[in-house]
């Protein structure tokens, strides 16, 4: 990650930022990934802090800094674990977690898929339409003159002053492909927000619960109160007080996932209830049959930190997964390779023909490209 101004950054959360330095601050953001992924995690750990009051910022970001590097060394160990190891199994290709992505270059790499970008379009209670991208810091406004912030990537309702009147309006933030945005419900809740996602919610909570409507995937950051949060997907419910959890439920896939960080949550269908604890995924196929099972969290929540995790999946899961975030289409000339079994880890930030390079490296497929389409073929 390549170094900038820690004032520049600091400006960037207090606001009062010159042109220059916005102009820098653009710059960097845009020479890799990496710079957008932390600078996208350091945004999201002080919206979480909170906006009320004094904020000690040199403070927060030593403690962001301990935290983000304090991971990130973890990780490493994790990795240095399995440096020796590259299995095949049958009927199964599993590739190395410590891929080299900076090879040589290969024919592969001149096509270009560059990565999804933040963001969205906010769809109002009047009908408007208003697009959403990142580095924009500004006031919106909703119904009856009331104002909702947006800090860059993160829509915050809760910094919406309200002062005792009731808000009954709902509003629809869409996520296209290619995307991702962030948002901050009215109750403080976070909720982060993948590709091709819909999330239908009230402008200010009121009533018995917190209830809000998702097609497609969301993290969700549940800020503790008594009257239960709930989210809505075609064919579920899932409802909590306070927890952390990721739903994956896009309508045209077989099955939807609810995967349990921390806390509990209620699974319910219209037949069926499961109790979730941390660790616990529940799934709900498109026969209506639930069940849960144990799983490594991280696999299903670290897209929202920037990461692709594969852990013994299907080629045809794994292309669905980031052809969302490319942005392409996929088709698959033999079926068969559909089913081929993928293990592995890269950055939501790196260049797509990365991924398909090492793929073909196992010389069991190829790819043949054109524009934005790709056909898997086998050998």
């Amino acid at each position: 990650m390549q170094k900038i101004d820690w004032h520049i950054l600091r400006k960037s959360i207090t606001g009062g930022m010159t042109d220059e330095e916005k102009s820098e601050l653009q710059g960097w953001l845009e020479e890799s990934g990496e710079n957008r992924r932390y600078y996208r995690k350091m945004q999201g750990f002080f919206t979480r802090a909170g906006h009320g009051g004094e904020v000690d910022v040199l403070k927060n970001f030593r403690e962001f800094e301990r935290k983000t590097f304090g991971k990130r060394r973890r990780l490493v160990v994790g990795i240095l674990k399995y440096a020796a190891v590259f299995v095949v199994l049958v009927g199964s290709v599993v590739l190395w977690r410590g891929m080299n992505f900076d090879s040589q270059k290969t024919n592969m790499q001149q096509f270009a898929f560059a990565p999804g970008v933040e963001k969205a379009i906010l769809y109002t209670g009047t009908g408007e339409q208003i697009v959403l991208e990142s580095q924009v810091r500004r006031n919106i406004v909703v119904a009856d003159s009331f104002q909702v912030r947006q800090d860059s990537n993160v829509l915050n309702y809760a910094a919406m002053k309200i002062e005792g009147k009731l808000i009954d309006v709902t509003h629809m933030i869409r996520v296209p492909r290619g995307g991702e945005f962030s948002m901050k419900l009215s109750d403080a809740t976070m909720v982060y927000l993948n590709a091709e996602t819909d999330l239908s919610y009230p402008v200010q909570f009121y009533g018995e619960e917190r209830r809000v409507k998702l097609t497609g995937e969301a993290y969700f950051d549940v800020t503790k109160s008594d009257k239960p949060f709930v989210v809505e997907v075609n064919g579920f419910e899932v409802k909590v007080l306070g927890t952390r959890f990721n739903i994956h439920a896009y309508q045209e896939e077989t099955r939807f996932e609810t995967t349990l960080e921390q806390g509990r949550v209620q699974v319910q269908t219209k037949d069926h209830t499961l109790l979730l604890e941390p660790g616990e995924q529940a799934v709900l196929t498109e026969e209506g049959e639930l069940s849960k099972q144990k799983v490594d969290v991280r696999r299903y929540t670290a897209w929202k930190d920037g990461q692709f995790v594969f852990d013994d999946e299907r080629l045809e899961d794994v292309m669905n997964r980031v052809a969302r975030w490319y942005d392409i289409k996929v088709f698959y000339r033999n079926p068969e390779v559909k089913d081929i079994r993928i293990n592995g880890n890269i950055s939501r930030y790196k260049d797509f023909s990365v991924l398909l390079e090492k793929i073909e490296k196992l010389e069991i497929v190829y790819f043949d490209i054109k524009g934005n389409v790709i056909t898997v073929i086998g050998k």
